[in-house]
C-alpha cells in the first residue's frame, strides 16, 4: 500500500469509532494489515448459522442489510450498515455464527480487518476494548433479545399502535450544557449508549450529542476534548410525547431525517427512541425504505424501493391494525422522500436553480391522503427574480418540471390525465404569477374555474425553500378572507355530488357501462367528505391540508360542531379503509386498482357502516346548503 493510499485510508478511520482512539502511529500500522473487499450486490457477507470469515469490516461505499428471512420466505431487515459503519462485530469480538444474514444491498467496498489484528487491539487499547466489550457488544445483544422474541412469539412484537413509552430506553442518559466532551463520551462509554441528552438547570432537554456529533463535530473538526458540550450538541432537540403512537414517531424520524428521538413525559425528557428500535419493532420499516431512498442515486433502484413500498409496507401495517389514514402518512413521506431524491439529482444534472424554488404537490399529495400510488398532482413555486433573469428562470424551472415528472412516471407515479402538473408551464410560476393565479380564481369563481381550482388550494410543499409554501399559504389565508363569493361557489360544488344513497337507503349503482352494479367509493364518498371539510376549513382559516387534521383544528376552534366532526372523523376512516383494503386485493389479483366496488360483495357488517357513512355525508351537506343559503340561491 502506497503512502497516498495508506494515508487516505488512516484519514478515513480515525474519524470511525473506535478507531480515533489510536494514536497516529497505531492507525498507520493498523492501516498495513487491512485488506480491501468488494462485494457485488446480493453478495452474503456473513450467513445465519455458519461461521462467518475472520474478519471485521468497516463499510466504505455501499451498505449491507442485516435481515432474517421467515420460514415463508419474507425479509425482515433489522439493520442497515452505511459508510463508516462496522458489520460482523459479534464474530469479530466472540467468534460467534451468524445470528442474521448479513448482505450487500449494492456493490459494496469495504475496509477488512484480520481478527487476530482486532484482538490485538482489545488486548493493548483499553478505548477500544471498552468500545467492543462496553457498548457494541450490549447493543447486539439487545438485537439478539428482540429477535429472538420476534422469532418465537411474532405475535407479541410491538407494532406501530403501541405508544412510545413502551419502546423507549431508559433510563435516559443526561448531562448539563458546560459538561465537556471528554466526560460526555465517558458516560456514554460506561452507560453503553450513543447518544447523551443536554438538559439545562430545570431538566428541560435542550439538545443531544451523538457519536455521529463526536465523530463529525469534535474529532474531525480538530476540536478539544475539553469543549464544551452546548457547542456541539444537535439543537433544537426533537422530541415525542410517551403516550403517542410508534406510528407518530416513525413518521417524525422520517420527517426530520433523523436516527435518534426524544420521548418525553410532562414535557421532561423520558427515554430515547433509536432508529434501531424501531427498525426491531416494526419488521418491515418505513425508516429503512426512507433511508435506502436518500442514499440512492438510480431511478431504477428508486423504482424497486416503491416497489417493496407497495407490495409489502403497505399490506405489513393494515394487518397489524394500522389505520389507512396513518398508513397514507407514512406512505406519504416516503413518497416526500422519493420526489426530493430525483428533484436533488436533476439539480445536480441542471445546475444550481437560479432563485429558490418549491416544489408543491396538490390533491391527495398534498393532504398526505394517498396510499396505492395515484396521479400526479405536482407544481413549481419559485422566488421571483431580478429584473431581466425572468426569462431563464423560467425556462430553468419549466425544464426541471418537465424532467422530473418524466422520472416520476418512470417510478410508477402515473402522469396527471388534466396536466395538474410540473411538465404544463400553467404550473411552473413565481410566487407574484401563483398569487396572482388565486386572486383570479378568488376574484371571478365561475363554477367550473373553482372546480378545477380546488385540487390546488390543498398545495403543501415537500422539497426545496418551503418557506415560499408557507408564504403563499397565509395570502391565499388573508385572500379568502375577503372573498365571501369564492365561498359560496366552494360550497355549492362541495353538495354538488351527493352520496349513492336512494331515498329508502338502498344504494344507487351504476346501471351500465364498465362498472354496472357498483358505487363509486372515491366521488361520492372520500371525495365528497374532501371537498365538505375543504370548504370548512377554508372559510376559517385553517392551514392544515389534511383531511383528519382539518377537522380537527375544527373542532377545536368550535367552527363545526363537535357531533359532527366526530361523525365525519369516522366516516372518512372507514371509507379510506375500505377503498384501500379493496385496492390492495385488485393489485394481488393482477388488477389495476379502482375505487368501485360491487356493494353485494361487501359483508353485512361493511355494507352497515358503509351506509352510515353516506348518511353522515348527505347531513354535512345538508348543514352546508343551510349556511350558505344554496336553495334560496337555486343551487
Amino acid at each position: 500500500m502506497d503512502d497516498v493510499v495508506l494515508g487516505s485510508v488512516v484519514n478515513f478511520l480515525r474519524r470511525v469509532p473506535p478507531f480515533q482512539f489510536l494514536s497516529d502511529e497505531r492507525l498507520r500500522q493498523l492501516v498495513k494489515r487491512i485488506e480491501v473487499h468488494y462485494f457485488p450486490r446480493g453478495t452474503v457477507l456473513i450467513r445465519r448459522g455458519e461461521r462467518p470469515p475472520d474478519y471485521l469490516w468497516v463499510v466504505v461505499r455501499g451498505g449491507v442489510k442485516k435481515v432474517l428471512r421467515s420460514v415463508t420466505g419474507e425479509e425482515h431487515i433489522f439493520e442497515v450498515a452505511s459508510e463508516g459503519d462496522l458489520v460482523g462485530v459479534l464474530s469479530s469480538v466472540d467468534g460467534m455464527e451468524g445470528q442474521l444474514d448479513d448482505i450487500a444491498i449494492e456493490d459494496t467496498v469495504c475496509y477488512a480487518i484480520p481478527r487476530a489484528v482486532v484482538d490485538e487491539l482489545i488486548a493493548s487499547e483499553p478505548a477500544v476494548a471498552r468500545f467492543f466489550l462496553g457498548a457494541l457488544r450490549e447493543w447486539v445483544r439487545a438485537s439478539l433479545t428482540a429477535l429472538e422474541r420476534h422469532e418465537e412469539r411474532p405475535e407479541d412484537a410491538f407494532v406501530l399502535t403501541a405508544p412510545c413509552r413502551m419502546v423507549a430506553r431508559r433510563p435516559l442518559l443526561t448531562c448539563r450544557p458546560e459538561t465537556t466532551v471528554r466526560e460526555a463520551a465517558r458516560l456514554m462509554s460506561a452507560e453503553r449508549v450513543n447518544s447523551i441528552v443536554v438538559v439545562d438547570e430545570e431538566g428541560n432537554g435542550i439538545g443531544i450529542v451523538t457519536d455521529w456529533d463526536l465523530r463529525e463535530r469534535v474529532v474531525a473538526a480538530g476540536r478539544s476534548p475539553e469543549t464544551q458540550v452546548v457547542d456541539v450538541m444537535s439543537a433544537p432537540l426533537v422530541t415525542i410525547d410517551a403516550d403517542r403512537l410508534l406510528l407518530e414517531a416513525v413518521r417524525l424520524m422520517i420527517a426530520r431525517g433523523i436516527n435518534h428521538l426524544v420521548v418525553t413525559e410532562e414535557a421532561k425528557p423520558f427515554g430515547m427512541l433509536t432508529a434501531f428500535d424501531l427498525l426491531v419493532q416494526q419488521g418491515t420499516s418505513a425508516l429503512f425504505l426512507a433511508r435506502a431512498i436518500e442514499r440512492e442515486s438510480r431511478i431504477e433502484r428508486l423504482a424497486q424501493i416503491l416497489e417493496q413500498a407497495q407490495r409489502q409496507l403497505l399490506p405489513f401495517l393494515l394487518s397489524r391494525g394500522v389505520r389507512a389514514s396513518e398508513v397514507a402518512q407514512i406512505v406519504s413521506e416516503v413518497n416526500d422522500r422519493v420526489v426530493a431524491r430525483v428533484l436533488a439529482l436533476l439539480e445536480e444534472e441542471l445546475g444550481r436553480p437560479p432563485v429558490p424554488y418549491c416544489w408543491l404537490v396538490f390533491g391527495s399529495e398534498g393532504r398526505r391522503e394517498q396510499t396505492i400510488r395515484t396521479d400526479q398532482d405536482n407544481g413549481i413555486l419559485y422566488a421571483d427574480p431580478p429584473d431581466g433573469q425572468q426569462e431563464a428562470a423560467r425556462g430553468y424551472f419549466q425544464r426541471l418540471g418537465q424532467w422530473a415528472v418524466e422520472r416520476l412516471v418512470a417510478l410508477g407515479f402515473p402522469p396527471c390525465p388534466g396536466r395538474y402538473s410540473a411538465d404544463n408551464p400553467e404550473w411552473v410560476l413565481s410566487a407574484s404569477e401563483w398569487q396572482r393565479r388565486f386572486r383570479s380564481w378568488m376574484a371571478v369563481p365561475e363554477p367550473q374555474a373553482v372546480l378545477s381550482s380546488l385540487i390546488v388550494f390543498d398545495f403543501r410543499g415537500v422539497h426545496g425553500e418551503l418557506a415560499l409554501a408557507t408564504t403563499l399559504r397565509e395570502f391565499v389565508r388573508q385572500e379568502l378572507s375577503h372573498s365571501p363569493r369564492f365561498l359560496f361557489h366552494v360550497a355549492a360544488v362541495s353538495t354538488s355530488q351527493p352520496p349513492p344513497l336512494g331515498f329508502l337507503g338502498r344504494f344507487v349503482v351504476e346501471r351500465s357501462g364498465e362498472h354496472k352494479n357498483q358505487l363509486d367509493l372515491k366521488l361520492g364518498g372520500t371525495g365528497a367528505i374532501v371537498n365538505l371539510v375543504r370548504l370548512f376549513a377554508l372559510e376559517h382559516g385553517i392551514e392544515e391540508t389534511n383531511t383528519l387534521a382539518r377537522l380537527t383544528a375544527l373542532r377545536e376552534q368550535r367552527a363545526v360542531e363537535s357531533q359532527l366532526a366526530d361523525d365525519l372523523a369516522r366516516a372518512f376512516e372507514f371509507l379510506l379503509d375500505l377503498r384501500v383494503r379493496l385496492q390492495l386485493e385488485q393489485l394481488q389479483r393482477g388488477e389495476k386498482p379502482s375505487n368501485y366496488v360491487d356493494p353485494r360483495q361487501l359483508s353485512s357488517l361493511d355494507r352497515t357502516l358503509l351506509k352510515e357513512s353516506f348518511r353522515v355525508i348527505g347531513r354535512a351537506q345538508a348543514v352546508v346548503r343551510e349556511r350558505f343559503h344554496l336553495e334560496q340561491a337555486g343551487e
